[in-house]
């Protein structure tokens, strides 16, 4: 079903489409005023062409002949020079927009919270940046002409009065008649042109999920259930085109009969008149010609006009996005950072995701400086949320999180983030080279301390073993490399960043008990000395804390070294082999 389009979604797309016109007043002034340069000469040639069959032919006066003559080509060289810079400028206003636009939403998205991409599919921001910023392209690129256009059909009108008022009078009529014929088309289409930009996102969704997934899909054999939902998507988009289109086919061609009833009103008024003697025959002819330049601009204001609601409905959704606040941003009056060991302490923390509830209630946790402490606990329990926490990727409800005495809420999220490395289960790499992802810790550090943040990672001996080194390219998110080896190149882009604190979410998960065995010796020396998270797993990797945090249902259930709540706490035990074997289970 398509929802109702409120007005202010109407206001909002056309408000977004005037702002970003006004952010580049010179392409607009410029494009504008080759289009009104242009309409000028238009207007002027029907005069020119009277005079040359009343004063020059039907005189038979040769030595007018020539000057107006060269007169018309004057006028149609500036004709041509005006539609030139109509042309570039119009284009590049609209051109320009777009990228402005694409580069704003760009910078927004990275902006958002968690919170917001944890909801809002991939597919339906690429179709924003797509088919909608398409939409506004377009119908920027027209708006010279049209405002030239609409400015030519008052000046034409005006000159054919002054002419003929009684055909200037019959020939003003078009005009009304085709806005009434507009405005009816645009609140049929309107709601449907929300529609078809909201399905086109759907269908953009469901292709981005399909290719991402396609391990997924392959793997269970669904790749008819994914065309299946392609083509319910594309349906979808089809049933409302087709109802745009039936509308448009019912009053479009009222934009090319409007003009030509005109005409033949004009014409056969017209042609009575010479009869009459009221009107020369250059005149006449003049009249003809306003009538044959007004029918391509008024066919094209009427299709500029048609298509604003689509456009409008696209700007809407993009202003959509730009209003949305991001949650998590510096503050106002950001503190600094003071030099420390890195101390974490967390006091009356309540947390819950956005509708749901609590995951966090009434944390109490202090990670001394230079500590590593690992947290373990039951899946859904809040270990990973803990460690979330504290580079501000979500804000609590209540209490605080502190870095060396510091809320994290008071901190500017570049200076937080700078002192903070995070290496996630799921090690992400960009479709770039191996240094490449390297070098996001820290993109100023040169070949050699790249190279040593790998071999602390126990990654520097199977990147020399491929075949461009360094210089390869990996896939996809790194699928070209196993699990272990993208896992060994996201340490050492942490290794490179050089933090105050590490955070390592079950960061070995994926390497077998040699390799891991390797990286546990090497991340031994990242530690030293750094506040380490350790977001565990399995037993293994509690070889690196100093303390473990057993945490169930959302609280600390208990603080002590592994072997002293082995010996206390029953539950941490079966916990520990419950996420052993599940462990094993995965790897297997």
């Amino acid at each position: 079903m398509t929802r109702d389009v409120p007005d202010r979604d109407v206001r909002s797309g056309i408000g977004l489409l005037l702002r970003t016109l006004g952010r580049y007043p010179k392409y607009g002034v410029v494009a504008i005023t080759g289009a009104l340069v242009w309409m000028v000469a238009v207007v002027l040639i029907p005069q020119v062409v009277a005079r040359i069959i009343d004063d020059a032919v039907l005189a038979g006066d040769r030595s007018r002949l020539l000057p107006l003559v060269g007169l018309l080509i004057g006028i149609g060289v500036v004709q041509a020079v005006g539609m030139g810079f109509r042309r570039y400028f119009g284009f590049r206003l609209a051109y320009r927009a777009e990228a402005d636009l694409r580069g704003r939403m760009f910078e927004h998205i990275q902006r958002l919270a968690f919170s917001y991409h944890d909801v809002t599919p991939t597919g339906q921001l690429m179709s924003r940046a797509s088919s909608d910023l398409s939409q506004i392209r377009l119908i920027l690129m027209m708006l010279p002409i049209v405002v030239a256009n609409m400015a030519m059909f008052v000046v034409v009108v005006a000159v054919l009065i002054l002419i003929d008022p009684v055909l200037g009078l019959v020939a003003s009529l078009t005009m009304p008649a085709l806005v009434l014929n507009a405005n009816a088309l645009a609140r049929r289409v309107i709601r449907l042109s929300f529609s078809v930009q909201q399905k086109l996102a759907d269908l953009a969704e469901v292709v981005e999920e399909s290719v991402a997934g396609i391990e997924v899909v392959k793997a269970f054999g669904q790749e008819r259930r994914e065309q299946a939902r392609l083509e319910a998507a594309a349906i979808a988009i089809y049933s409302d085109t087709i109802r745009i289109a039936r509308y448009r086919s019912t009053y479009a061609p009222f934009f090319e009969l409007i003009p030509a009833f005109g005409t033949v009103a004009v014409l056969w008024v017209g042609g009575l008149r010479v009869i009459d003697g009221a009107l020369s025959e250059g005149e006449f002819v003049a009249f003809t010609q306003y009538l044959a330049v007004l029918v391509l601009p008024l066919m094209i204001t009427g299709w500029f006009f048609a298509n604003l609601p689509r456009a409008a409905a696209s700007a809407s959704r993009i202003d959509d996005l730009l209003s949305t606040d991001p949650i998590i941003d510096d503050p106002n009056h950001p503190v600094p950072l003071p030099d420390g060991p890195g101390e974490i302490r967390f006091t009356g923390v309540r947390f819950a995701y956005p509708g749901g509830e609590d995951v966090l209630d009434g944390v109490e946790l202090v990670v001394p400086g230079g500590s590593a402490v690992a947290l373990v606990g039951p899946t859904g329990s809040g270990k990973t949320t803990i460690a979330n926490l504290v580079p501000r990727f979500y804000d609590v409800q209540a209490g605080s999180v502190t870095v060396d005495g510091v809320d994290v809420r008071d901190l500017r999220l570049e200076v937080l983030r700078a002192e903070v490395a995070f290496v996630f289960q799921d090690s992400f790499l960009f479709s770039a080279t191996i240094a490449d992802n390297i070098l996001v810790g820290d993109p100023q550090a040169d070949e050699r301390r790249v190279r040593a943040a790998a071999r602390l990672a126990q990654a520097h001996d199977f990147i020399c073993a491929m075949p461009d080194g360094y210089a390869t390219v990996v896939g996809e998110r790194g699928h070209t490399l196993s699990g272990g080896q993208r896992q060994r190149v996201a340490l050492a882009r942490s290794v490179l960043r050089d933090p105050r604190i590490l955070i390592l979410d079950d960061a070995t998960s994926s390497v077998d008990a040699i390799v891991e065995s390797e990286i546990q010796e090497a991340l031994r020396h990242v530690m030293d000395g750094r506040t380490t998270l350790i977001v565990a797993h399995r037993t293994s990797t509690l070889a690196l804390a100093d303390l473990v945090v057993f945490v169930e249902d959302g609280a600390i259930a208990a603080v002590g070294t592994h072997q002293e709540l082995l010996a206390a706490i029953p539950r941490y035990g079966a916990v520990l082999a419950h996420e052993d074997r599940a462990v094993s289970k995965g790897a297997s």
